[in-house]
């Protein structure tokens, strides 16, 4: 069988309801297989860049659909961001079983809630899992402030969370949430690919360090083309992250890559570098917003040799569809 073109891929291997639940370990990869999506479509929900009736954020939020099971990446940086851009461009989010977070950060979680609560009016049974990477739920504390002020805020949460019925469940490694669907777990750091603010501590065995944002995790949907790819921030590092997922998970291209980045603020060392790496693993799509930076997304277009239908800014309403590729806003390409 193929891992790239067959029905079939073979691959290696919070606020936590009491007591916490840790994913079940994976298989050995040769006995662990896991099905290929024919119908993906993800649409762009938060984001920096907007146009229309849409309003966009520092933040992030995308619905993926595959195959009839819709699953939220990340949920906005403000309560009602995302439930007004789903309302703006007609997307039903009643729909989603399944909530992936990228990591802990405010700007992809703090929409979660009020989401859960609007959507269970429709479907009661709507999303009653949520997947998060080992580490999500570690204390934080800020350089820059108060240091006794709990900077995570997804712990003081919890209560609200265990009252909707939502299970957290904490992934210490690569897992098949649905069909064709990954979460990585935490991602190993060969690259030195910094982007994470020294200004926070985390701790860690009982001791305050530089918080590098452990939990940072992506998403992937196998295609019978490759890995179709999500990042929140990409804390881990971009090539890191998918280095990652064709080690562990499917030894596949990278069909599609989208999300952030966090390249905004990137060097032009930086830059250079991280083109140069994307470009020798292959990146046939590129739809990255959020804290990707507009310059930085153009000069990866140049250097991933791609052009304005293969690489464009993901900007809120902005989708990729399997099969037919990228259908950016007017205002994204």
């Amino acid at each position: 069988m193929s891992t790239r073109f067959g029905k079939y891929v073979f691959v290696s291997a919070l606020l936590v309801t009491c007591p916490p639940r840790t994913a079940a370990p994976q298989p050995p990869p040769e006995r662990a297989a896991t099905r290929v999506a024919e119908e993906v479509t993800v649409t762009i929900l938060s984001s920096n860049l907007a146009s229309g009736a849409t309003i966009g954020e520092w933040g992030l939020s995308a619905l993926v659909m595959v195959d009839g099971r819709c699953v939220l990446f990340d949920a906005g940086r403000h309560p009602d961001t995302v439930l007004r851009n789903a309302a703006a461009l007609d997307v039903d989010l009643s729909c989603v079983t399944d909530v992936v977070l990228s990591h802990f950060h405010f700007d992809h979680t703090t929409g979660l809630l009020p989401i859960v609560r609007a959507v269970r009016g429709k479907n009661p049974e709507a999303i009653r899992r949520v997947h998060v990477a080992e580490g999500f739920f570690l204390p934080r504390r800020s350089l820059t402030a108060d240091r006794d002020t709990e900077w995570n805020q997804m712990i003081a949460m919890r209560e609200a969370f265990t009252e909707t019925g939502v299970e957290f469940i904490e992934h210490d490694a690569s897992t098949e949430i649905v069909p064709g669907v990954w979460v990585t777990g935490p991602i190993n750091r060969p690259h030195s690919e910094r982007n994470y603010p020294s200004t926070v501590q985390i701790r860690l065995d009982g001791d305050w360090v530089e918080d590098h944002v452990p939990d940072s995790q992506a998403l992937t949907v196998i295609t019978p083309k490759g890995h179709v790819v999500l990042l929140g921030c990409g804390h881990s590092g971009v090539v890191n992250a998918l280095d990652q997922i064709q080690g562990a998970i499917a030894d596949a291209p990278i069909h599609a890559l989208m999300g952030g980045l966090h390249l905004f603020s990137a060097s032009d060392e930086t830059l250079g570098w991280t083109a140069d790496r994307l470009r020798q693993i292959g990146i046939e799509h590129l739809m990255a917003g959020h804290c990707t930076g507009i310059e930085p997304l153009v000069r990866l277009r140049i250097g991933l040799n791609l052009n304005r239908r293969t690489a464009v800014v993901g900007a809120v309403g902005s989708q990729f569809v399997y099969g037919e590729g990228i259908r950016p806003t007017s205002i994204a390409m």
